[in-house]
């Protein structure tokens, strides 16, 4: 019956069609009578079929709730950078739209199991606008502590999200079991729709504040080796080495193993350009928010990774909420709010990739380091490139051409060059695409009660942060670049951030961070050459902070600090509180002037300046002028 009714929507859609007031075709689902459909993922797919095919610019729903399932759900192979790759099945599958527009109209879209929402890949001109995104079954196991017994280090849970126990080991699963595919023999989902996996990756939330617990670090559990049992249904007891039992009260998070836990982000964009997001929520993804790369152009305006009202839910994506990498153009982050993420608000970046092998004086064979890179595409024909040393992260190249990319599998590509690079790189260097780097204009925007950064910005484009409110478990801004893990490129030549309202962030304790933390990584740090970035201006923000450290400076040529208003509070027991205030190392022309700080012990604020920071010059009547660890080169 179910499939008899889906026939008679698929022969409606090819008669459904309305004429907006500007003659554009548009495809309205408000006759079908979708909501009473359990799975509207065909109809969904069908109908798109039908807008490319016909040359539709919209498709719009009447507001509703609608369910989506994996089940029919077309699919194809995503090689997903910061993410893991595989067969992704999609219920929104913009495979080269131009000009079209999917307008929700209020609608709440429900996903089942593993799936991307929306990928979008060589588009151009797309908006998505007036829809929510959320899962029915979270990828995330959430656990209530009810009780602890420091003699025993064990702690007792309640599970309400869907979990098995198993040899003493605890998984969260994703499957329901009123799919509406059961047959009455018998499940009949394939294995790739079954979702078990052992709770691995780990943090504990305030049930109270709704964010991560203070002091995170005493409480996280290890990612193996833990033993679970049963002691009834929804109330596991867990024993565990663990530096503090988890206060009752508190909320265990995990999104399972590493590397296994980033399958499903809501939106994924590639190869795309001049692209909208307006008016949309996500309130769970088993991944990111949104991630695009090797795509140009993209606007978030009232783009939410918000908890759903009532959901009773710690956690919204388990990764980033947004992430750009070797995108081009402009991003705009505008009038957003992203909270309870388990990762950061944003990232904006390129990518290294690796020197493995020289092949001769003009090629070179290259490699992706990070597991969650493999596949990624670095560079095309055309694009312009420069070799980085793996020692100082200076460039030791002026800008190549690519004349030739061969790529051999997920890791390794041959690139060849305009020019010839013999005695300009050694095994390790990295190589930056520096054609596929965004400017970006990030205001208005909310961040609050997310595990990890606010916003980490790796650009040689313009950059503007200001009017946001931020309070974030680690750093407000990571700016920095690196040859060891993630491979994160693009030293910051313009960056300003104004008016900002910064309040009781950096309380993770898994050492030393900042509220403004510019720390490329170096390889050997005792031997630091060169400037990584330049021209970074920080001024006429407020800054409420309970901790020691506001600024950590690394390898900056042109850093002004001015006019900002720093408060310390009460909000938490202070951390790290001998930390220096400002901390400025192998730093050049540096401005502090006409910040205020009020302490809470009225002591005098504290800055450290390295012996290889040249031209720092603080203004006598600034906050930091009289209590340094160094002496300052001047003073006006």
């Amino acid at each position: 019956m179910h499939f008899k009714i889906l026939t008679k929507y698929f022969f409606a859609l090819t008669f459904f069609t309305i004429l907006s007031s500007h003659g554009q075709k548009v495809l309205n689902l408000k006759d079908f009578n979708i909501e009473g459909v359990k799975d509207v993922t065909p109809i969904v797919v069908e109908a798109l079929e039908k807008c490319k095919k016909e040359g539709y610019s919209s498709l719009v729903f009447p507001k509703g709730t609608y369910h989506f399932y994996p089940t029919f759900a077309p699919e194809r192979y995503c090689e997903i950078t910061n993410n893991d790759n595989g067969l992704k099945r999609t219920s929104f599958p913009l495979i080269g739209f131009r000009d079209f527009v999917v307008d929700g109209n209020g609608a709440d879209f429900i996903f089942h199991g593993k799936m991307i929402p929306f990928i979008i890949e060589e588009s151009s001109n797309v908006t998505i606008t007036n829809l929510s995104i959320d899962w029915e079954v979270p990828f995330a196991l959430e656990g209530l502590v009810v009780a602890n017994n420091p003699a025993k280090h064990t702690f007792d849970i309640e599970v309400k999200t869907p979990y098995m126990v198993e040899n003493e080991r605890l998984y969260l699963c994703l499957e329901r079991e009123d799919s509406p595919y059961e047959r009455k023999y018998g499940k009949r989902f394939a294995t790739w729709e079954h979702y078990n996996i052992e709770v691995g990756q780990n943090i504990f939330w305030d049930s109270k504040t709704m964010a991560p617990l203070y002091n995170t670090q005493l409480y996280n559990i290890p990612e193996k080796g833990n033993k679970a049992v049963e002691l009834k249904k929804g109330l596991i007891r867990i024993s565990t080495k663990i530096k503090k039992l988890p206060p009752i009260g508190s909320v265990l998070v995990s999104k399972g193993e590493y590397l296994q836990n980033r399958t499903s982000p809501a939106f994924r964009v590639f190869k795309s350009k001049d692209l909208e997001f307006k008016n949309v929520n996500v309130h769970h993804a088993g991944a990111m928010g949104l991630i695009a790369e090797r795509s140009e152009n993209i606007t978030l305006d009232g783009f939410n990774v918000v908890l759903k009202k009532g959901s009773g839910r710690m956690v919204t994506t388990t990764a980033d909420a947004t992430h750009f990498c070797n995108v081009k153009g402009t991003v705009i982050i505008k009038n957003c709010t992203f909270e309870n993420m388990l990762d950061d608000a944003t990232n904006i970046h390129g990518t290294y990739v690796r020197v493995n092998k020289i092949i001769d004086a003009y090629t070179l064979a290259v490699e992706t380091f990070h597991p969650h890179q493999n596949g990624y595409l670095f560079g095309e024909e055309g694009d312009s490139v420069k070799v980085v040393s793996q020692k100082n992260l200076q460039y030791t190249t002026e800008s190549l051409a690519l004349k030739k990319v061969k790529r051999v599998n997920e890791k390794i590509s041959y690139i060849t060059f305009d020019k010839p690079i013999t005695g300009k790189v050694d095994i390790y260097d990295g190589v930056e695409n520096i054609s596929w780097h965004a400017a970006a204009i990030i205001e208005n925007n909310v961040v609050r009660n997310n595990r990890a950064r606010s916003f980490l910005i790796s650009t040689p484009r313009k950059v503007v942060v200001r009017n946001n409110h931020l309070s974030s478990q680690m750093a407000n801004f990571r700016i920095t670049g690196d040859l060891n893990l993630w491979n994160e490129s693009g030293p910051n030549v313009d960056l300003l951030i104004e008016n900002n309202v910064i309040e009781n962030s950096v309380y993770g304790g898994a050492g030393v961070q900042a509220v403004f933390l510019i720390d490329p990584e170096y390889s050997d740090k005792k031997n630091i050459e060169g400037k990584f970035s330049k021209n970074i201006t920080i001024r006429n923000n407020i800054i409420k902070t309970f901790d020691s450290s506001i600024l950590v400076a690394i390898s900056v040529d042109g850093l002004i600090f001015e006019n900002n208003q720093i408060i310390q509070t009460d909000a938490y027991k202070p951390i790290f509180p001998n930390a220096e205030n400002l901390h400025i190392t192998n730093c050049n022309n540096v401005s502090i002037k006409g910040n205020t700080y009020k302490k809470l012990d009225g002591k005098e604020a504290t800055v450290f300046i390295d012996e290889k920071s040249t031209n720092v010059k603080v203004d006598t009547k600034d906050a930091f002028s009289k209590n340094s660890s160094k002496k300052i080169t001047s003073k006006k």
